[in-house]
């Protein structure tokens, strides 16, 4: 149910074929990218880091990345 209720929302509100994801590795974030990806968009997903320092959610980040083939 919640996925139709995010493809939906994606597919009437970004016409854009390409979408650009704040990934903190948490499953909002990636319950958009996935609903994104079904529909057919190229994810680039955007993490951060402090002090050029690897965070918890920057690691879980670029892993989630790498699992679902997006650049980040």
């Amino acid at each position: 149910m919640i996925d139709t209720i995010l493809e939906n929302f994606i597919d009437r509100e970004v016409q854009s074929k390409r979408v650009a994801l704040l990934l903190s590795g948490g499953v909002d974030s990636i319950s958009l990218g996935i609903a994104a990806q079904k529909l057919g968009k190229k994810v680039s997903a955007y993490t951060f880091h402090l002090d050029g320092e690897p965070s918890y959610d920057s690691d879980t980040a670029q892993h989630v990345a790498e699992t679902f083939g997006w650049d980040i």
